[in-house]
């Protein structure tokens, strides 16, 4: 700018130079210098314009609200949002590190289809491509586990960061975690609904042969009475079940502060299991050894875990079960943690389905387990007792050699009978 001034300054006095040259006597100095004046402002004018043009740019550029070259790729580098370019051609000329970490296989240069094969988005490319028009397009992933994705597209201005030429931006949301929750919360709807229906279906219909054809049978009474007597009070387990699991779920996020002599509590709950292990001629053998080992816990939970597993070894380990509950020995996989293994001897459970023991109503034999009285929940809610107590479940098994169940707790450090609440909080968890 300051160049401009320079220069319309030596216009101006050239300019005065050539007025006293052509000087004449007739008295015409003064309209010559006016006109040579006149064009030397022009020309300095013009040239000021010339010098000026660039700067004059930038600055409607800034008052536009554009960035300077290279801002946009920068922030989207810096974008938790998987985020990638495609250009007209399909080929991929920018990716984050968000999409790389969520797309597999994406790679510079290489056609977007071959890393997302879902036609939805291929159909949503396309046709942003086409008529320029924004698209969001939900779409899922197979390979490795299914994804489901919402793709915001929309089109870039030619000549950006990217490139010459038409430039599409695709914003993935990985929605996968949301399906699966929603997924989950389905499927228990529709399972405990068929755990419901199914009994209450059955008490109906005997209510219903009751007070027709059977009301003056009073063998047919006695006997249809005892089924809808089993069936409703499989009906209040089930319910049981799902209040409890529900209340496990709301204070799973609280540890408890209770302390609790873990080896004195197996003690107790097998005692109390006595009746029902009559029931199924079965022995129950407590192999702990003396004193005790000390977790911060919730009693009362604590107690619904060894119920739990000290049951199904009752109803799953052959006709005369035995039962054998034993310390497990220091584990490196569970370091500093005490552990209490239930085992029985019964047929054993095939390895495909260990790692489904947990869902809500999975059940290896379904009529089978609805003999046994079972709800399916039992080791769901021992696995949400044990994630609140920071603990771990470990079950192996092998076929005709029975099953082992292992609780795995954090031990404590300090003395093993404090009482006072003051003496609870001074122990701290080996971690």
């Amino acid at each position: 700018m300051k160049a401009s001034w320079w220069v319309f300054a030596c216009v101006i006095v050239l300019s005065g130079f050539a007025a006293a040259a052509v000087t004449r006597a007739d008295g015409t100095a003064i309209a010559v210098f006016l006109v040579v004046l006149l064009v030397g402002g022009v020309v300095a004018g013009s040239l000021w314009l010339l010098l000026m043009e660039p700067e004059m740019q930038q600055t409607s550029q800034r008052s536009r609200g554009r960035f300077p070259q290279g801002f946009g790729q920068a922030l989207l580098n810096q974008m938790p949002v998987p985020v990638m370019v495609i250009n007209a051609r399909g080929q991929v000329s920018y990716f984050n590190e968000a999409a790389q970490a969520t797309v597999a296989r994406v790679a510079i240069g290489s056609h977007y289809s071959t890393f997302i094969r879902a036609p939805r988005f291929v159909d949503g490319v396309d046709g942003v491509l086409a008529d320029g028009a924004s698209r969001d397009v939900d779409f899922a992933v197979l390979g490795g586990g299914e994804q489901q994705f919402i793709a915001q597209i929309s089109m870039l201005p030619a000549g950006g960061d990217f490139g010459p030429g038409r430039q599409v931006l695709v914003l993935l949301d990985d929605q996968t975690e949301r399906w699966r929750v929603e997924q989950t919360r389905s499927d228990f709807i529709a399972n405990a609904s068929h755990e419901l229906r199914t009994p209450l279906a059955s008490i109906l219909g005997y209510i219903e042969t009751l007070q027709g054809h059977a009301k003056d049978d009073p063998e047919a009474q006695s006997r249809f009475l005892g089924i809808m007597d089993r069936q409703a009070k499989r009906m209040l387990r089930l319910v049981k079940d799902l209040m409890s699991l529900s209340r496990i779920e709301m204070s799973e996020h609280m540890r408890p502060e209770e302390l609790v002599d873990i080896f004195d509590l197996v003690r107790e709950v097998s005692a109390s299991l006595e009746p029902i292990a009559a029931q199924y001629e079965a022995q129950v053998r407590v192999l702990l050894p003396e004193g005790g080992v000390c977790v911060q816990a919730d009693r009362d939970q604590l107690a619904q875990v060894f119920v739990n597993l000290i049951e199904n070894a009752l109803r799953y380990g052959g006709p005369f079960p035995e039962v054998d509950i034993v310390h497990g020995e220091n584990n490196p996989k569970y370091p500093d943690m005490v552990g209490v293994i239930v085992r029985d001897h019964g047929p054993g459970i095939e390895k495909d389905h260990i790692h489904r023991l947990t869902e809500r109503f999975f059940r290896i034999s379904p009529k089978q387990d609805r003999d046994k009285e079972s709800t399916g929940l039992g080791l769901a809610i021992v696995k949400h007792i044990l994630n609140r107590h920071g603990g771990e479940l470990d079950i192996t098994s092998e076929m005709g050699r029975g099953s082992e169940f292992s609780i795995w707790l954090p031990a404590l450090r300090g003395e093993v009978t404090p009482t006072s609440s003051n003496e609870i909080k001074s122990l701290k968890t080996v971690s």
